[in-house]
């Protein structure tokens, strides 16, 4: 992702900075997503494995990013415990 596109990324629900999520963080979440342990915030099963992602630190929300594009829809996020 380009850096100048994540300075002014922001999550749409608090509008708190994102980062580009940590391998840790992906590792974990497609951990569990093969357990099938994972749902976003709607309640929807994820079922595919992720490559890249987004971060909201202080709320602990994961955005996925598919093909090269952040999905930052609040509802889609997936709440990190």
């Amino acid at each position: 992702m380009d850096n100048e596109l994540l300075k002014i990324l922001v999550c749409p629900l608090t509008k708190n900075k994102l980062e580009k999520a940590s391998k840790s963080i992906i590792d974990k979440l497609n951990a569990e997503i093969s357990l099938k342990k994972i749902k976003d915030i709607s309640g929807e099963l994820i079922t595919e494995s992720l490559t890249d992602g987004l971060f909201e630190p202080k709320n602990k929300v994961f955005y996925i990013i598919k093909d090269d594009i952040p999905i930052l829809i609040y509802e889609n996020g997936i709440k990190i415990k």
